[in-house]
């Protein structure tokens, strides 16, 4: 849970956050079959240094909850 927790808040380690975001990439990239694995990457990346991730999750938890 720390770990998860760092990840989205933008302070875990380098690997931690890589293999984070690539089972991301994968994600994204099953999702949308026309796009490229290092645009998924990209999408996973930017979703976690912006706060986005983090604020999906914090939603989710409210609709849930």
């Amino acid at each position: 849970a720390a770990i998860f927790d760092n990840v989205l808040n933008d302070k875990a380690t380098e690997a931690q956050k890589n293999c984070v975001i690539a089972n991301a990439a994968f994600a994204i990239r099953t999702l949308d079959n026309d796009i490229t694995i290092n645009e998924a990457i990209r999408q996973a990346k930017e979703s976690i240094e912006s706060g986005r991730a983090l604020d999906r999750f914090n939603r989710f938890l409210s609709l849930n909850s």
